[in-house]
This record gives C-alpha cells, sequence and structure tokens, in this order.
C-alpha cells in the first residue's frame, strides 16, 4: 500500500469512539477509489510491581494481544462497510498523535473518531483529535459518535444524550456540504476541498462567512458604516467562492453572509449537514487558545464530521487532495 499509493487513514483506539470514524474512512475510501490503512497506537503503560516479581514482557505481551484484538475487530468493520475494499493493518508503537501525524505525511486524507472533550480540556487541545488537526499535512476529518454514543467518565467526555455548551444538534435540514470562508487569504483549499466533497456526493455547497463592524480607527471612536464592512466581507466571500466554483460547475452553491461569530455561525448552518469544512493555520496549543482557533472551536460545537484543512502544507498536499485531478 505504501509508499506512493492513495490511502485513507483512519486512527482507532479501544474506548468505543472509533466505530463511526471506521465506518466514515470505508465508506471515503471507497468512493475515492482509495485504499484504508486502519492504524492503532500502542503504547503500552510501564508495569506498577514494586518487588520485581512480575516480568514486565508479561505486561507487554498482554497488551499487545488487547491491541492486535482491537485492530483486528475494526479492520473487520471496515470490511463489513465495504466488502471490496483493500484494508490494511498497522500496530504502532508511540503516543497516538506522533503514530498519526507521521501516517498523515503519507495519507491523503486522515480521520480520526472523537471524545467530544468540552471547557478547559477542549481550550487547551488535549484531545488528539484537535491536535492532530492543528499540525497534520494532510486534510483530517473528525467523526463524532452518534448522540447517546459518547463514553462517559474521565477526560471530559460528554455524558450520554448531553449536547456540549455552544453545541448545535443535527436537524431536518437536507444534506450538503458547508465550509467556512474566512477571507483573510488568498489561498483558500478548505473551499476546494468543500467543491470536491459536495461534487463526490452530489450535494449543494453552502459557503459561510462570518463578519463584524470594523473597530473604531481613532480615540475618538470614529468608525466606518456597518454597510461598508458588510460589502467588504460580501466581496472577500465572492471571491473565494468564484474561482473553486468555476472549477466545479455542475456544484450548486449558497453562500451565507453572517454578522457573527465564526464558530458560532458555522454551527448553526451545520445542521443536518454531510461533511463541514474548515481551514486551519496550525498554531500552537497555547497561541491557538489565548487568540481563539475557529476549527477547534467547530470541533466541539458540531456533531457531523468536521474536516480541518490546513492552508500552510497546501502546495505540498495538492495533488494528493484530489484537486488536480478533478479541476484538470
Amino acid at each position: 500500500m505504501y509508499p506512493g499509493a492513495a490511502v485513507v487513514v483512519v486512527g482507532v483506539d479501544d474506548a468505543g469512539t472509533a466505530d463511526a470514524a471506521v465506518d466514515w474512512a470505508a465508506a471515503e475510501a471507497a468512493a475515492r477509489g482509495c485504499s484504508l490503512r486502519v492504524v492503532h497506537a500502542f503504547h503500552p503503560p510501564l508495569p506498577a510491581d514494586p518487588y520485581g516479581v512480575a516480568s514486565p514482557l508479561d505486561g507487554l505481551v498482554g497488551a499487545r494481544a488487547v491491541a492486535e484484538d482491537v485492530l483486528r475487530a475494526h479492520v473487520a468493520r471496515a470490511r463489513f462497510v465495504a466488502s471490496d475494499l483493500d484494508v490494511a493493518a498497522h500496530l504502532a508503537y508511540g503516543s497516538a498523535v506522533q503514530v498519526l501525524l507521521a501516517e498523515a505525511s503519507r495519507a491523503r486524507l486522515l480521520v480520526t473518531g472523537s471524545r467530544g472533550l468540552v471547557g478547559l480540556r477542549a481550550l487547551l487541545g488535549r484531545s488528539v483529535s484537535a491536535r492532530v488537526a492543528a499540525r497534520a499535512p494532510c486534510p483530517v476529518v473528525v467523526v463524532r459518535p452518534p448522540d447517546g454514543a459518547d463514553p462517559d467518565g474521565a477526560d471530559g467526555a460528554v455524558p450520554d444524550g448531553a449536547v456540549p455548551d455552544g453545541a448545535v444538534p443535527d436537524g431536518g435540514a437536507p444534506p450538503r456540504v458547508v465550509v467556512g470562508v474566512d477571507g483573510r487569504s488568498a489561498e483558500t483549499p478548505e473551499v476546494g476541498f468543500a467543491f470536491e466533497a459536495a461534487r463526490q456526493r452530489g450535494v449543494p455547497l453552502v459557503a459561510v462567512h462570518a463578519w463584524v463592524a470594523d473597530p473604531p480607527a481613532d480615540l475618538e471612536a470614529v468608525c466606518a458604516p456597518s454597510t461598508v464592512a458588510e460589502a467588504a466581507a460580501r466581496r472577500r466571500l465572492d471571491r473565494a467562492v468564484e474561482s473553486w466554483h468555476a472549477r466545479y460547475p455542475a456544484v450548486p452553491v449558497v453562500t451565507r453572509l453572517v454578522r457573527a461569530d465564526p464558530a458560532r455561525a458555522i454551527a448553526e448552518e451545520s445542521r443536518g449537514a454531510a461533511l463541514v469544512v474548515v481551514g486551519t493555520r496550525g498554531r500552537g496549543l497555547v497561541l491557538g487558545a489565548l487568540r481563539g482557533s475557529v476549527s477547534r472551536a467547530v470541533l466541539g460545537r458540531v456533531r457531523a464530521p468536521v474536516a480541518v484543512v490546513h492552508r500552510v502544507h497546501h502546495a505540498d498536499t495538492r495533488a494528493r487532495d484530489g484537486f488536480d485531478a478533478a479541476t484538470a
């Protein structure tokens, strides 16, 4: 399968959060004509034996056997979703973040589950999915378990049936792909990814751009009229969509210009979406928490699968992401 193959990678664990991610990744790999690589990071705990009676190898062998069982179960699940899919399994030693980032360097797409972290832990980016999404060179899709399927207990998981603060549950809206447009960069790979996803699924694309009024320009609190800021926001939104729409003319497009917080605007539009797409600049954990990361906020609020596309690495991964083949 490696190297140079078109591969979708899905990271799995033993916490019960990966089932939905495996289902989504298997269906996506089949639709893209890619192979699927199921990866489990194996990091056994150190043996706690103050008397030195037990051999460290006993615990290592037992932990590895459990990890292999977890991996086999997820491979079987992927093959049940798409029986003709080329599926390979990989058990890697190391932390989940390190293993998944290494896999992302050679993947077309990386898929992970989510434990639904909320509050301080979510803000500081302790979620594996959030940390990988911020740093991976390829697009990362985070798939949350269905409502009521989040495991309870430690790690800030959302209890069964609960909705995180600010989260927006799925509604009865028709399926579509939703993409957040910030308009501050000429490079908009997340919009291209969203167009390709909408074309592949045969659904419309909804492009959302949130704007706020300009701050005062001087100490006398004089600022431009809000209509001026709104017109500038409209131009940014249209510019970000038009170039990609020319390459995907068959995809129906709806643009939404909203005066609101960006993460909240995207979350409101995400009800019933097949996929939500956002871009990221890959800020560090501390800087992202202090300045506010839209992609991280969206991951915490949206129930639909969320694709995070890294703008910095776009030039190096453009062909792998499928843009060139689709638009040539």
